[in-house]
């Protein structure tokens, strides 16, 4: 069973400020012409990140992180926010509770801008301790190369049904982040980023498939996972941040298990809101 643990508000404060740095980083590396072209970009409001991508039409691509964590919300900043996302021609969005989001009444804010609860996640996270060496799979696992950049990127867009155009290749060999594949016969079955800020904190997302969402076989990114946390443990990250995206009241799926083998606890949960 994965340790529930919480932790205070200064921990989870650090938590998705990482998780923010990720996110601005990688919108950042985007071509400037493209990404005007679709509505891509990012600024900060009350201390949260705020990203867009108006092309897309997917609510997680155009989200708030860190709101009232970071420091504290109010009813002008979410105003702000959403005016941002209304000017800009998106009505797909996301916005974030957590047991640490102030000021109390938090979510009353939110209520009252007719948004609701939409989905869940289960945070996880780890420590930079060392890692016993996992068994051989079936699976291989390989780090994204310039060579490999145009596969790698093919299949992150199929799956996701996007069309990201020159902004993925630029991730490789770009400072902090890496990529890496599972292949079954030679052929991309799975894939996962991870990015190591300068401070050391390693974010682990842009999985694809997301397992128990696009697919219920976990077997694949179990050993995406095993392999980024041993490499970026070499590469100097300091601790790990993911998500489980269909979070279990009992947690027991794969996903739970295979991030408890890796020392992840979950001390908290995060709930999106939006108008539906």
């Amino acid at each position: 069973m994965i340790d529930t643990a919480p932790v205070d508000a200064q921990a989870a404060a650090a938590i998705e400020a990482a998780e923010a740095r990720a996110w601005t980083d990688v919108y950042s590396a985007a071509p400037e012409d493209w990404a005007a072209e679709v509505g891509l970009g990012f600024r900060e409001v009350a201390g949260a990140l705020v990203i867009q991508w108006a092309a897309t039409g997917r609510r997680y691509f155009s989200r708030a992180i860190g709101l009232g964590v970071i420091e504290p919300a109010s009813g002008k900043s979410i105003d702000e926010i959403l005016r941002g996302w209304e000017e800009a021609g998106i009505s797909m969005f996301l916005l974030q509770s957590l047991p640490h989001c102030r000021p109390e009444g938090y979510e009353d804010l939110l209520r009252e801008r007719g948004l609701e609860p939409f989905d869940a996640q289960d945070r996880v996270v780890r420590d930079g301790s060392p890692l016993e060496q996992p068994g051989e799979g079936e699976l291989s696992v390989e780090r994204v190369t310039a060579e490999t950049a145009d596969e790698w990127a093919e299949f992150v867009q199929r799956i996701y049904r996007l069309d990201t155009g020159p902004w993925l290749q630029r991730l490789i060999g770009r400072p902090g982040w890496h990529e890496y594949v599972a292949r079954e016969n030679g052929e991309i079955v799975a894939a996962r980023g991870m990015f190591i800020g300068p401070d050391g904190p390693a974010w682990l997302g842009m999985d694809a498939p997301v397992p128990g969402v696009m697919t219920e076989d976990y077997e694949p990114d179990a050993a995406l996972c095993a392999f980024i946390v041993a490499d970026g443990l070499q590469r100097g990250a300091t601790s790990f941040l993911a998500d489980i995206e269909l979070p279990s009241p009992e947690l027991d799926t794969p996903a739970y298990g295979y991030f408890a083998g890796l020392g992840f606890r979950r001390p908290y949960v995060r709930t999106h809101w939006t108008r539906v």
